[in-house]
């Protein structure tokens, strides 16, 4: 690929980021406060809920392998178009519960094929020695245009533009468009970008070599779940907040984000690996065992909303799911021991999988242990799950 191509390349990328993180933050991080106000589920339906929604997770190592043949662009296009069709029933169509959780996995099938794909296009475009500055740069602006979407969902649903209970929900429809244009753009790409990540063999890829790697997304699997649903459901259940309270944590979470994913980024090259894991497993042990603290003297009524606790419940919120902006380490630790940068995507794919597993396992028992025991050791088990990263730093070298 010439100079000039790359940059063009880049140029388009970063809009199709702008795009999927536009999408992303009007259709997904929704999905809590549209559960809830249209299908009104409790704490343990909203656990299972996850079941049809992380385990497309598990299936991307199958469609990796079996359409690695497209390269890393085309199977992009492949899955923002899954991405749309969800988007598409869930915001016109109205449909039932058990309708929804097919076109929920549909969707959820688009975006977790794009995961792995989107972090392989990152450290394509990357010059050499620059791929944890060059990641953090993208991931930064992920986060910022996911800000714009809480920004625009926070000023929606304020000012009643945006409402679960009309038969279209705009939001999904808004998010069904920008997807749309980030398919067009892929597109383009492919027609600079030589195909990349393609390969021939077809079979599924585990390699011992790669442990370290699987470790720590198997721990991530259950730390995502305090992002996805169980830190959102302290704010929405527990404080009884709707969609533009969510959304405008958000906001914060994504401000703070711009700031710290370049950092991480540039740190990453800097540190290496085996640091930076430490410091990851330091700050999930801390943020979540603050918060499961506070959840759990919250869900006790030692204070409640009108508290000036809840300003620290809402500070321990925003830090849970900031450990997000880590994600690139793993990604990058992958390509600094990959035998073959052909093997990249599918171990990104299969260490996706492995993430999901944990996801399917952990949601409805963290469901179940919030409503048996409290919510405060949901919070305490993922914190304890940063020993993964730990084991995994102990396994890589630095670099």
């Amino acid at each position: 690929m010439t100079k000039q191509n790359r940059q063009k390349a880049i140029y388009l990328f970063v809009v199709v980021l702008a795009f999927t993180a536009l999408a992303n933050g009007l259709g997904s991080n929704i999905f809590s406060n549209y559960f809830n106000e249209v299908f009104h589920v409790d704490e343990v339906q909203r656990g299972f809920i996850e079941i049809p929604r992380e385990s497309p997770g598990i299936l991307c190592m199958v469609l990796v392998a079996a359409l690695g043949f497209l390269g890393n662009i085309w199977m992009s296009v492949v899955a923002q178009v899954l991405v749309l069709v969800g988007l598409v029933v869930m915001g016109w169509l109205s449909p039932g519960y058990g309708t929804m959780l097919v076109f929920l996995f549909i969707h959820s099938l688009g975006m977790h094929f794009f995961m792995p794909l989107n972090d392989a296009i990152s450290m394509d475009l990357a010059e050499k020695g620059k791929v944890g500055e060059t990641l953090g740069k993208f991931k930064g602006i992920n986060t910022l245009f996911a800000m714009i979407a809480a920004v625009i969902v926070f000023l929606g649903f304020r000012t009643r533009l945006f409402s679960f209970e009309k038969n279209t929900i705009l939001p999904f429809v808004l998010a069904a468009e920008v997807t749309a244009g980030a398919i067009f753009l892929l597109i383009c790409m492919a027609q600079l970008m030589p195909q990349s990540g393609a390969v021939k063999n077809h079979k599924l890829l585990f390699r011992r070599r790669y442990m370290p790697y699987y470790m720590v997304t198997l721990a991530y699997g259950c730390q995502k779940r305090i992002k996805i649903v169980f830190a959102p459901w302290v704010v929405i259940n527990l404080l009884g907040q709707g969609a533009d309270t969510v959304a405008l944590l958000t906001i914060v979470v994504h401000l703070a984000g711009t700031w710290l994913a370049p950092v991480i980024g540039k740190l990453l090259d800097r540190l290496g690996v085996r640091k930076m894991l430490w410091m990851e497993a330091m700050y999930i042990a801390v943020s979540f065992s603050a918060m499961g603290l506070l959840a759990g003297m919250l869900a006790g009524g030692t204070f409640d909303l009108g508290d000036g606790l809840t300003w620290l419940v809402f500070g321990a919120y925003v830090l849970c799911v900031l450990f997000e902006q880590f994600n690139m380490v793993h990604s990058y630790m992958m390509r600094s021991i990959a035998l073959d940068p052909s093997e990249v995507t599918r171990t990104l794919s299969v260490g996706l999988s492995v993430d999901h597993i944990m996801a399917i396992i952990a949601s409805p028992v963290m469901g179940l242990i919030w409503h048996a025991w409290g919510v405060q050791y949901v919070f305490y088990l993922a914190a304890l799950s940063a020993l993964f990263q730990v084991a995994a730093a102990g396994m890589t070298r630095n670099g």
